[in-house]
């Protein structure tokens, strides 16, 4: 192979690289989770600077998965699109951290119902606290009227989405 004809290669090869980079930046899937993943760190910080210490933005992902009045493990791991041990683990920690009880279902032997202690209730009414204050910063750094239209576009996705 010729020198000239390695070089040439290369740059396409670069090229193809920059532009799957770009595209990568640029689609649905990735903004969404970019978006997903700085919010979830600003609500831990602003927990963390209400006290929560020990919470982990890991487990997030079992709070916001699992219904006020209780869930099973399935349903939230379900709902988070984890495995039901992933979900296990977390359920221990949050339980050993006192914010969640396990409880058996007495309907169901074999499964286990997450339902909020006193403690994790007021856990997720300070989230609700954290989540409007950031909403405020947010439209200040984009703009009211952007803000806004996204999450209407977001709420308009998602329940279209659902349907199909």
């Amino acid at each position: 192979m010729k020198q000239g004809s390695r070089q040439d290669s290369r740059k396409d090869s670069a090229i193809t690289l920059r532009a799957i980079e770009e595209g990568r930046r640029r689609n649905m899937r990735q903004l969404l989770l970019r978006a997903s993943r700085i919010v979830n760190r600003h609500v831990v910080e602003g927990l963390h600077a209400r006290g929560y210490a020990d919470l982990r933005s890991t487990h997030t992902t079992l709070l916001s998965n699992i219904d006020l009045a209780g869930s099973t493990v399935t349903v939230a791991a379900d709902r988070a699109g984890i495995t039901k041990q992933a979900m296990g683990r977390l359920a221990t920690e949050l339980e050993g951290a006192g914010y969640i009880r396990v409880r058996g279902d007495p309907k169901d032997a074999r499964a286990r119902v997450l339902q909020l202690t006193k403690t994790g209730k007021q856990l997720m009414l300070d989230s609700l606290e954290v989540m409007a204050e950031l909403e405020h910063r947010y439209a200040r750094s984009v703009g009211r009227d952007r803000l806004a239209a996204i999450l209407r576009g977001l709420a308009a996705f998602v329940e279209g989405a659902e349907q199909d």
